[in-house]
């Protein structure tokens, strides 16, 4: 008797492009919610009535959660109908959404967003599976792997141009509800488009590593407070900061003696045995790093120049298409057989191009205009560096270990976001303190510049009609804020330099290093 054939993921009526487009729509929503309000932190801080290290914190939280449940994920799934597990995720993360709109306690938000990252890596983890069936086997990996990097490099300027635009006129409770404007439309038409089969084999329940999640959910979450509280504890002077060191320590000691020990391990460990995985997690962290001067710039714009909602929003945007761009043209060159070593150095030479570019343009009274050129380059640098990196560090795994190296590179991905906060967070007050040092000792009696300086502000705000007591303050408010934009301008020029020192270093290491000097590494000689 003939096997029947198995049921098809999708309606045979629905047209190949229409498949493809509903899966991009419904997951970027879960990319889109890590950023959402990333780049309007002195709002939200203002709204629940805390600090910008609080909603960093709660930022760093949604990561946690979705790369500590990521491995765990395809077990979970396997209990369920495809549909009906994306259906129970979309309500989940809706109700979850709709909730964090609702709730004015900051406390309540932060337990939201570990829920959030939690229910948001159900939905990215079949889109994914769902995105590479719908792709020629050759070409699965690459174009995977674009979408997936791709989406991630695209949350923080989407998430940037939706903030400001709602937060300019509505506020903070509209940009949770905005946001479920756009997450229903594409997972209803997601799951219409759905067959109801079942994609993955069910497994016992007694293979869920829960033990194994909890142990990496602390190590991240004390990381996370690390990086966002640690400057302001005066790191390890506080018993708090030791208490989350703590935390990471055993938590992330606790779970790798496990993984070691288990027959089913939740990450399997044995990945780092290869080198150029090892070399590629190094580059993944370097060039987050490296990635840390989005923050920088946005700093710049906001404190310096004074942007507004639309012109922050237009340099976002120039930001997104460089990613577009980016990420369209080399995974390309990826498929054509480019070595992957030359890509990589193309694309540091792109970002040094814009660190360097950048540098020689800040200054108190630039033009906005300027600076679109330079975005567009940045996001097409990131987008042309990720996904090489990407397959170089997966491409020299076996098969059987490649989705645990999926999985280990996710967390290293988060582990060089959070380091390159923890830097900045280190570096601002140091190079703030310095320059301040240098300012102040300008303002000694003997300085008789800034008596000067003071003297014509004074003078100034007397002619418009201030009394000389009101003038008074004024100028001295006045040289305060001059003295605070000329601090902030010298802190963007010193880590953009630092840097761009960096990037360089980098690429005589990318031209010399043995695993990528020896190995020309294309997309077509080895299975990806």
């Amino acid at each position: 008797m003939k096997k029947a054939e198995p049921l098809p993921l999708f309606k045979t009526w629905v047209p190949e492009w229409v498949i493809r487009a509903v899966l991009f729509w419904a997951l970027l929503p879960p990319f889109l919610l890590l950023g959402l309000y990333a780049g309007s932190a002195a709002e939200v801080a203002g709204y629940y009535g805390v600090e910008p290290a609080d909603v960093q914190f709660s930022i760093l939280l949604y990561y946690a959660g979705l790369v500590a449940f990521l491995p765990f994920d395809p077990h979970l799934g396997s209990y369920l109908r495809l549909r009906d597990y994306l259906a129970l995720s979309v309500v989940l993360l809706v109700t979850l959404v709709g909730l964090a709109g609702w709730v004015r306690d900051f406390r309540l938000l932060l337990v939201l967003r570990f829920l959030q990252g939690t229910v948001a890596c159900t939905i990215v983890t079949p889109l994914l599976s769902l995105i590479f069936s719908r792709l020629h086997t050759t070409r699965a990996r690459a174009m995977g792997y674009a979408i997936f990097y791709g989406g991630l490099l695209a949350s923080a300027p989407l998430g940037t141009i939706l903030s400001w635009s709602v937060l300019d006129r509505y506020p903070v409770p509209a940009l949770f509800h905005v946001f479920l404007l756009l997450v229903v439309p594409g997972a209803l038409l997601l799951l219409l488009l759905l067959n109801g089969v079942r994609t993955r084999r069910r497994l016992p329940l007694t293979q869920l590593e829960w033990p194994s999640w909890v142990l990496l959910s602390a190590a991240l979450l004390g990381l996370s407070y690390l990086a966002s509280y640690g400057q302001q504890l005066y790191w390890l002077e506080s018993p708090v900061a030791w208490l989350a060191l703590g935390l990471v320590t055993v938590g992330g000691g606790a779970f790798g003696w496990r993984q070691w020990h288990l027959k089913r391990p939740y990450i399997h460990l044995g990945v780092f045995r290869y080198r150029t995985f090892r070399v590629g997690l190094a580059l993944f962290m370097v060039f987050y790093f490296f990635r840390g001067t989005t923050n920088i710039a946005a700093a710049y714009f906001t404190g310096v120049l004074h942007v507004d909602a639309r012109q922050m929003v237009l340099l976002q945007a120039a930001t997104l298409l460089g990613i577009v761009l980016g990420v369209s043209v080399v995974v390309r060159f990826v498929l054509l057989g480019t070595p992957l070593r030359r890509l990589l150095v193309v694309g540091f030479v792109l970002l040094l191009t814009h660190h360097v570019w950048m540098y020689l343009l800040f200054g108190p009274a630039q033009g906005l205009s300027v600076f679109l050129l330079p975005m567009l380059l940045q996001g097409l640098a990131v987008g042309v560096v990720l996904v090489p990196l990407a397959l170089f560090t997966m491409g020299g795994l076996p098969p059987q270990l490649a989705t645990a190296g999926t999985f280990a590179a996710v967390a290293f991905r988060n582990l060089g976001f959070v380091g390159s906060l923890a830097v900045t967070s280190v570096l601002q007050p140091y190079w703030r303190t310095a320059q301040l040092d240098r300012f102040r000792a300008d303002l000694l009696p003997s300085a008789s510049e800034v008596a000067v300086r003071v003297q014509g502000l004074q003078q100034t705000l007397q002619g418009k009609g201030l009394a000389l007591e009101t003038a008074q303050r004024g100028a001295t408010s006045l040289l305060a804020r001059t003295l605070e934009t000329q601090t902030l301008l010298r802190y963007c020029l010193n880590y953009f330099g630092l840097v761009s020192l960096g990037i360089m270093a980098l690429l005589v290491v990318l031209l010399v290093l043995p695993p990528l000097h020896r190995q020309a590494v294309t997309f077509r000689q080895r299975p990806l």
